[in-house]
C-alpha cells in the first residue's frame, strides 16, 4: 500500500524513549496520525546518543552522504508528502538543490527547516533567490524574524516561539539552596566567573565541554566553585532547582543563546539574572519578568543583581511576580502532549498556502 503521509518530518537522530528526561520540542516522535518520521538513526536514550552520534567522527562528507541516503531512501514518501519539515539543514539544503536542478517536484509542497542562527537563513539567501516559493525557514525571535524577512522576503519566514517540557521543570520552593547555576555550551563569557568567585559568589557551572576543566584550572580548587561536564537531565533539574539564581552572561552571538536555559529556570521558578540579547530580551519583557535585565557583563553589576536576589528571595511580592511570569511562560512556551505542536504546525501552514490539505491529522503515532 502506497505512503499517504501528508506530513513528514526528516531528522538525522531522534530518540525512542523520553522516560526520565524531559522532552524535546519538535522532537520527531510522537507525530500526530498521517505523519510520519524520517530519522536516519534511532537511539533508545541519551547514553547511545551521546555515544554513538555526537562522540563519533561525523565529518562534513558523511553527514551529507547519510543525508542524501535518507532522502533517496524515502523519494516516494517526500515526492507525495503535502508539508516536509527538516530539523537538520542538510536535508533542506538536498531538497533545495534538488529542486533548483528540477530533480525534485517542489509545486504545492511547503518545505521547512528551523534557522536558529542568523547565519542560518543568511547562508540560505543566495540559494533561495529564485527557488521554488515552498521552502521556508521557522525563526524563534521576532528579531530573528524581521530580518529575515527583510531579506528573504515574508513569504518564506515563519515566527515560531520555542518551547520547553514545563512538566519537568516544576517548582520546588522547599529545597535548600547553593550555589548560583551557570548552566550553556556556547556564547557564555567565562571570564565573569572568577571574578563573581571574588565577589563571594558561589557558582556550578554546568556544561558538555570538556575544554573547561583547563579553563578552570585554577578555580576548581576554590571550595565556592565546582565544574560540572556530564551531568544527567535529573542531576541538572536537582541543580537547578538548588540554584539561587541562574547566572547567563551572553557574549554577542548570532543566535538566541540561554533561552532555553532561561525559560527552564522560569517554569522551575528559580530567578534569572541576564544581559540584554536576542531572545531574552523578548521572553522577559512577554514573561513580565521581575528581574531588570543588564546591559552589559560588568562584574559589578552582576554581583549587585545577585545580592539584590538574595535580599527579596522571601519577599511575597517577589515570589508572586515569579510564579506570575512561570504562569505566562507556561501559557505560551510549553510542549503538548502527543504531537499536538506538530498538529498545529502542519494546520497553520495548510492554512496560510491557497491549498487546502486534504485531510485533518487525528492522534498521534508511536516513534518507528
Amino acid at each position: 500500500m502506497a505512503d499517504q503521509s501528508q506530513f513528514v518530518v526528516v531528522a538525522p537522530y531522534a530518540l525512542r524513549d523520553w522516560g526520565g528526561r524531559p522532552r524535546r520540542y519538535l522532537d520527531p516522535a510522537p507525530l500526530p496520525f498521517r505523519a510520519r518520521a524520517l530519522v536516519g538513526a534511532w537511539f533508545d536514550n541519551d547514553e547511545q546518543l551521546e555515544r554513538d552520534y555526537h562522540r563519533s567522527q561525523r565529518g562534513t562528507v558523511r553527514r551529507i552522504a547519510d543525508a542524501f541516503l535518507l532522502i533517496a531512501q524515502n523519494y516516494a514518501t517526500l515526492r507525495r508528502a503535502r508539508m516536509i519539515y527538516c530539523l537538520d539543514g542538510m536535508h533542506y539544503a538536498i531538497l533545495l538543490a534538488l529542486s533548483r536542478a528540477r530533480l525534485f517536484n517542489a509545486d504545492g509542497k511547503i518545505i521547512r527547516r528551523p534557522a536558529f542562527h542568523d547565519t542560518a537563513w543568511q547562508r540560505l539567501a543566495p540559494r533561495l533567490r529564485g527557488a521554488s516559493p515552498a521552502f521556508q525557514v521557522e525563526c524563534i525571535t521576532h528579531e530573528q524574524f524581521v530580518s529575515a524577512s527583510q531579506a528573504l522576503g515574508a513569504h518564506r519566514v515563519v515566527s515560531r516561539p520555542w518551547k520547553i517540557d514545563t512538566g519537568w521543570f516544576q517548582p520546588a520552593y522547599d529545597v535548600p539552596k547553593t550555589r548560583a547555576l551557570m548552566p550553556g555550551n556556547i556564547s557564555r563569557d567565562e571570564s565573569i566567573v572568577p571574578l563573581l568567585l571574588h565577589q563571594g559568589i558561589s557558582i556550578t557551572r554546568v556544561a558538555r565541554l570538556a575544554h573547561l576543566e583547563q579553563h578552570y584550572a585554577l578555580e576548581i580548587a576554590d571550595p565556592r566553585f565546582e565544574l560540572i561536564t556530564n551531568a544527567s537531565h535529573r542531576e541538572y533539574l536537582e541543580l537547578l532547582l538548588a540554584a539561587p539564581a541562574v547566572l547567563l552572561p551572553i557574549v554577542p552571538c548570532d543566535g538566541s543563546a540561554g533561552l532555553t536555559a532561561a525559560m527552564e529556570a522560569i517554569a522551575a521558578g528559580v530567578p534569572v539574572i541576564a544581559n540584554r540579547t536576542m531572545g531574552l530580551a523578548e521572553l522577559f519583557a512577554e514573561c513580565e519578568y521581575p528581574v531588570p535585565m543588564l546591559n552589559n557583563l560588568d562584574p559589578e553589576a552582576w554581583a549587585q543583581a545577585y545580592r539584590q536576589i538574595e535580599a527579596e528571595h522571601d519577599s511575597p511580592d517577589f515570589l508572586l511576580a515569579l510564579e506570575n511570569s512561570r504562569h505566562l511562560l507556561v501559557k505560551h512556551h510549553r510542549i503538548l502532549p502527543m504531537g499536538d505542536d506538530w498538529s498545529n504546525i502542519f494546520a497553520a501552514a495548510c492554512a496560510a498556502e491557497s491549498a487546502a490539505c486534504e485531510h485533518a491529522m487525528g492522534e498521534a503515532s508511536p516513534a518507528t
